[in-house]
């Protein structure tokens, strides 16, 4: 990893979104490792990352490819990630190259998502270490929180959706 920033004592960035869902815990992992789930909230408010688009191979060393498309102009924003860890339904750690302002190296930044059991629901942590202090990332962090509201709503229609076929 000679050309990761932190290597070269540049100044970088971390943050941590916490949320808890109402939603078992198995079911969050499952939004996280699905496509057909992922489809549904991954990007901010105002992309769409269709689900013919998306490759996933959930296993250490395997690659995501979750191309995020703006729902205004269409411009494509292709996000890949390397999987590190899957610990199921527990914990999953993926590294992605994120390349902030040009004339800089590319970051490698390492996410670690892992998920609480609280009776039915679920505590989970996102962390995200190895970005550079760039402005460009600094916006990652509200990037990941829109994301994390649409995660919520979908998750809230499938367990309401589980709920009412139980009835």
């Amino acid at each position: 990893m000679a050309d990761n920033p932190v290597a070269h004592g540049a100044p970088t960035r971390e943050f941590t979104i916490t949320r808890v869902f109402d939603a078992p815990r198995r079911l969050v992992f499952e939004a996280w490792t699905d496509p057909r789930h992922i489809a549904q909230w991954f990007g901010p408010v105002g992309v769409t990352t269709p689900l013919s688009s998306i490759s996933m191979d959930v296993r250490p060393g395997g690659i995501w490819q979750l191309p995020m498309i703006d729902d205004v102009d269409g411009t494509e924003y292709p996000v890949t990630f390397t999987c590190r860890e899957v610990v199921e339904p527990e914990r999953l750690v993926l590294t992605t190259r994120v390349r902030p302002g040009s004339g800089t190296l590319p970051d490698e930044a390492v996410l670690t998502v892992t998920f609480a059991e609280l009776g039915d629901r679920t505590e989970m942590t996102f962390h995200v270490c190895g970005l550079a202090a760039s402005e460009e990332n600094a916006e990652l962090e509200n990037g990941w929180s829109s994301s994390f509201d649409r995660l919520a709503e979908r998750l809230a229609r499938v367990t309401s959706a589980s709920t009412g076929a139980a009835r």
